[in-house]
């Protein structure tokens, strides 16, 4: 095993290439990151050393006015051109990473610019990456607030006409992280940013799920730099309610961290399981509705604990108790399926059939699975335990202001239960749910 992988700690991992024990060889784009106070400053001379004398700084009203006139005085005193878009809000007064504002941002692009700057949470993040992706221009990172591990990774969640997806975009060339930017984040980010990391524990058991049923490949060192990551956060909980510097720090640093794990395997299975398929559900039913969003890792923080709730049911269950609702259970076909996701999804529902087909299984026929189970009963327990307590997860979200329950992140009984059956078919991955349903 090579010596990076021996260390977490995150300049080691900066600019690297190399073979992982996994069988992929594993790249690391990022060059830079800064976690300090005083650290938009720096940004402007790394801007001037790497020879950018055009700049876009792309941010929304309010990360405008927290950082980017700050951020572009700082870059004009170091003699850089720079453009300014201000993504506009949508009719219900958001900011969302969609097609009319990856237009705006486009238009506001000059041919001349050299680089994108993103200022703003994870929305704004979403929509630079995939503006820098597909104009070939790097980008450099200015998070807000903590509140999303979007920041260090490839995929760009977009909203392309009212379907959540996960595009394929691009790392930054650096992060910028200011400590005291961080700390006047509102409270609700801040413990949006705890949410999202506890979510850590459900992808990483739906992520083992399918490593030890379908054969699916599984990266320990990915796995092993996301548990770091959620362990160094729920490790400093006291700070991060708080919102010292050290807490800043160490739940920035969790977010990067996760964000560098789903680099490594290039797509977000680490870090995204059944809760971020709740959370996309709900996010895109509000959407139809016309309904104001509600902040992603508070979403996944509440989805965490219902998905905690249904690992820690399979712990109830014998190996011959499983193996005999495996063999009564029906065996879902592609057409009910169909008619369900269409029922389920309207508009939407051809796009929502072929990333779900072929269905359950990915390949492995529903009854193949279903013995494969039976079979390795043990292990699904196994990974069961590992996930923490349903109790310990809400204590956790409770300590930083954060909801718990769906009644107090705004959704109501009628939206969940339509979530708990249909939200699995947001993604085609194993996860708790599916595996639930063949129980």
């Amino acid at each position: 095993m090579s010596s990076i992988q021996n260390d977490l700690t995150m300049d080691n991992w900066l600019g690297r290439t190399f073979d992982c024990t996994c069988g992929q060889k594993h790249e690391v784009p990022i060059r830079h990151i800064v976690i300090e106070r005083g650290a938009m400053e720096q940004l402007a001379g790394y801007v001037k050393e790497a020879g950018y004398s055009h700049v876009t700084l792309v941010a929304d009203g309010r990360t405008q006015q927290a950082a980017g006139e700050k951020l572009r005085g700082l870059l004009e005193a170091e003699r850089v051109h720079v453009s300014v878009s201000v993504i506009r809000v949508n009719t219900l007064g958001e900011v969302a990473a969609d097609e009319e504002a990856i237009v705006q941002v486009l238009l506001d692009t000059p041919l001349s610019s050299q680089a994108l700057v993103a200022v703003g949470a994870g929305t704004v993040h979403d929509i630079v990456r995939f503006v820098s992706h597909r104009t070939k221009r790097p980008f450099l990172s200015v998070p807000t607030a903590p509140s999303v591990d979007g920041f260090a990774s490839v995929g760009a969640p977009l909203i392309v006409r009212g379907f959540k997806q996960t595009i394929p975009a691009c790392a930054p060339e650096a992060i910028f992280a200011d400590l005291a930017l961080l700390a006047e984040a509102p409270q609700a980010m801040v413990a949006a940013g705890l949410g999202d990391m506890l979510g850590k524990h459900t992808s990483l058991a739906d992520w083992s799920l399918g490593r030890v049923l379908l054969g699916e490949h599984y990266c320990e060192l990915s796995a092993r730099l996301t548990q770091e990551a959620v362990e160094l956060c729920t490790a400093h909980l006291d700070e991060i309610a708080q919102r010292t510097d050290l807490g800043m720090r160490k739940l920035m640093e969790g977010l990067i961290l996760s964000g560098l794990s789903m680099l490594l395997v290039g797509h977000s299975r680490p870090a995204s399981g059944a809760e971020h398929h709740l959370s996309h559900y709900w996010e895109m039913v509000l959407l139809q509705q016309r309904r104001r969003a509600l902040l992603h890792g508070a979403k996944v923080g509440v989805a965490t604990v219902l998905m905690a709730q249904r690992y820690q049911a399979l712990l109830g269950l014998t190996a011959s108790e499983a193996a005999a609702r495996l063999a009564q259970s029906a065996v879902p076909s592609e057409q009910s399926d169909a008619v369900r996701i269409r029922q389920a999804y309207g508009d939407m529902a051809e796009q929502v059939i072929a990333e779900n087909f072929p269905a359950d299984g990915q390949g492995l026929d529903a009854r193949e699975l279903k013995a494969r189970i039976a079979e390795r009963w043990g292990d699904v327990q196994a990974i069961a335990r590992a996930v923490p307590a349903p109790e310990q997860l809400s204590a956790w979200l409770e300590a930083v202001q954060g909801p718990v329950t769906p009644e107090q992140l705004g959704v109501e009984p009628e939206l969940l239960e339509a979530s708990l059956q249909d939200a699995l078919f947001v993604r085609n991955r194993f996860t708790i749910l599916r595996l639930q349903r063949l129980l």
